[in-house]
């Protein structure tokens, strides 16, 4: 992941009541630990949404607010150690992967949609690629897949790790001033991601660098949409994505890095038509139509 990437990773970061399943006891056996969830809506079609790194579930509350009114029901995610919640000590993005396929079969999510919005975006490539037959449509926002080069990754990691207080609060800040064409919209955003562990930031990093995912795109066959900002970084998500068989590249004019905020109606819009062409995507469903 090129020092580009690096930033936006760090930065991109009829309805029931919410579920927290970190901390709520449910019927359920599985009870993640490298994410919380925020359950909301009926029996309609599964949607799960993951943040960027750093990022808290609200990201997604007009999303979520949308998709509830057209009856899916949403699975808002936030990583352990961002935005006030506590670390794990595993490598966080491979144990989320592995942990996200477990939470979709005890909860059994059909061909559940994925929708993930920088490092997300990457964490649901990863998913749809470890686990094809399980993932539905997958929905990429302003993310690639690319690795940065691990001496480099190391050097982002411990800066992160070893930042102070202020350093911390001054990183964030200037990442999150270029990320949006909005920025009274981003900023409670930001204020969450201040409350993240570092050591949980950085060490993220480093381990996308040891483990890229881009090698592993051309396993996917849920259809995928990439949805763009128009900035500088087209080019590259667009090159990473022709390796997934059946996708296809939308770009959201007059948005930063958080399209989702920065033009809400939009960002439904090209949703919407993705997800009603693609109705029941993944081969879990296929053989279940059988």
């Amino acid at each position: 992941m090129h020092a580009c990437l690096l930033a936006l990773a760090v930065c991109g970061c009829a309805s029931r009541a919410q579920v927290d399943t970190a901390t709520s006891a449910t019927s359920h056996h599985f009870q993640p630990t490298a994410f919380s969830v925020e359950v909301r809506g009926g029996s309609g079609r599964p949607v799960i949404l993951i943040p960027g790194l750093g990022c808290p579930a609200s990201v997604w509350r007009d999303t979520a607010a949308h998709l509830h009114r057209l009856g899916y029901q949403t699975h808002a995610l936030t990583l352990a150690g961002f935005a006030g919640k506590p670390r794990i000590d595993r490598p966080l993005a491979r144990t989320t992967v592995e942990e996200l396929a477990r939470y979709i079969r005890d909860r059994h999510l059909v061909s559940p949609v994925i929708v993930g919005h920088s490092l997300g975006g990457t964490l649901a490539y990863w998913l749809a690629a470890r686990e094809p037959a399980l993932v539905g449509a997958i929905i990429i926002v302003d993310a690639g897949a690319s690795a940065s080069e691990q001496a480099a990754a190391a050097q982002i990691r411990d800066t992160w790790r070893d930042a102070s207080d202020a350093q911390f609060s001054g990183l964030i800040r200037d990442m999150f001033r270029s990320m949006s064409v909005k920025p009274e919209r981003l900023a409670p955003v930001a204020a969450e991601v201040e409350r993240s562990d570092r050591r949980a930031i950085g060490d993220v990093i480093y381990e996308l660098s040891a483990d890229p995912v881009r090698d592993k795109l051309s396993r996917i066959r849920a259809p995928v949409l990439v949805v763009l900002a128009s900035g500088a970084l087209q080019d590259e998500f667009r090159r990473e994505a022709r390796d997934v068989r059946d996708h296809e590249v939308v770009v959201v004019p007059g948005t930063g890095h958080f399209v989702m905020l920065d033009d809400p109606p939009a960002f439904n819009a090209v949703l919407d038509d993705f997800l009603i062409k693609h109705p029941r995507g993944g081969l879990q469903a296929r053989r279940l139509d059988r």
